[in-house]
């Protein structure tokens, strides 16, 4: 591709593409988040990719680049300069660390831990502590399910990125994504330096023929009708009667209520007055078709976390470790702690609204 630019509103030149003396150059690319959210990985979507950590050990060497999208898939990142002697064995080297990851970290509790001690927070604080725009008819705890489940089942997409990019290995990366059940993307960046001015063209090559069935666990749109049939079929009489008590008070009293598109159906309140107004609102709790309740302290107001978080741990079934920071804090209850407590539960919403 020619460049051709002025530096002073006259006269126009052409600025000649630069190659990368060292794979540092490139993995700094990656390292910079604001330029892989840029890139467009899929047909359909801009993909947002928040990095979770670099250089994470893998269990068989260190992977550049661990990231999530917005629907909580998994990416191993890799760089590598195109003057590599065998660039198949990169893609080897890649399903090499997938292999060591899913067989190490399918605990996910391990992982978890393994990336704190890393970068020392939390997944929630990853998430929460960034600009990362998760779907908006998801919530943080269906975003870790995501993950976790891709950990689990070993479903992992590989990011190659390169200077540049032989045909051959394209057309191994076609391959793969549409006659295997593995994703690879290889995205290269003519790069092009002059006078302080530095100039990147990104391509992205596999997306044409990725396949969209294994990406993610099932998720279903759901409607407040459907929730019910959900939440009646898996929960107890008691249980349900619980929920349908919680949900008239929601009903009455919240702005509105988020359907959640996890394969179970969850609802989300939303309160405005207690929640920060953002583009993607978030919701005080989160109660799912599996009968598992949120309290979602770390999306409170600062003047409005400790005084609720206080209130409810003057019940003993919904007690929170104060030792533990509110701010990253989603404590979960079981069925019997939140659908014994409900008349509590709302009447401590109900004292901050």
């Amino acid at each position: 591709m020619t460049i051709i630019a002025s530096k002073d509103g006259k006269k126009f030149e052409k600025i000649e593409s630069s190659d990368f003396a060292l794979e540092d150059k490139l993995q700094e690319l990656v390292h910079e988040d604001e330029i892989m959210k840029k890139i467009k990985f899929g047909p359909d979507e801009d993909l947002t990719l928040l990095t979770l950590a670099r250089e994470f050990e893998s269990g068989s060497g260190p992977i550049d680049v661990i990231a999530i999208d917005a629907e909580g898939k998994i990416y191993i990142i890799e760089t590598k300069l195109g003057k590599n002697p065998d660039r198949r064995e990169i893609l080897a080297q890649i399903i090499d660390y997938a292999g060591a990851m899913w067989d190490k970290f399918k605990d996910f509790n391990k992982f978890e831990e393994e990336l704190k001690k890393r970068t020392g927070k939390s997944l929630y604080e990853l998430i929460r502590n960034s600009d990362f725009e998760i779907r908006s008819d998801l919530d943080i705890n269906e975003i870790r399910e995501n993950i976790k489940q891709n950990f689990e089942h070993g479903r992992f997409k590989f990011v190659t990125v390169w200077d540049k990019l032989e045909s051959k290995l394209i057309n191994t990366i076609n391959y793969l994504n549409e006659k295997t059940e593995i994703t690879v993307f290889a995205v290269t960046f003519e790069y092009y330096k002059d006078d302080g001015l530095e100039i990147l063209i990104p391509s992205v090559h596999g997306h044409e023929a990725e396949k969209r069935s294994i990406v993610k666990g099932k998720r279903t749109k759901w409607t407040i009708d459907t929730i019910h049939e959900e939440f009646k079929k898996n929960l107890s009489a008691k249980e349900y009667s619980a929920f349908e008590k919680l949900e008239q008070f929601l009903n009455e009293n919240a702005d509105y209520i988020k359907l959640g598109s996890g394969a179970h159906g969850s609802i989300g309140p939303v309160f405005k007055k207690l929640c920060p107004v953002t583009a993607n609102p978030r919701s005080f709790l989160t109660l799912d078709g599996e009968g598992k309740m949120t309290i979602n302290y770390a999306w409170l107001k600062d003047e409005y976390r400790k005084n609720i978080a206080e209130k409810f741990s003057e019940n003993p079934d919904l007690k929170i470790d104060f030792n533990e920071d509110l701010s990253t804090a989603y404590p979960r209850y079981n069925r019997d702690q939140w659908s014994n407590n409900i008349d509590s539960i709302i009447d401590t919403i109900r004292k901050f609204l």
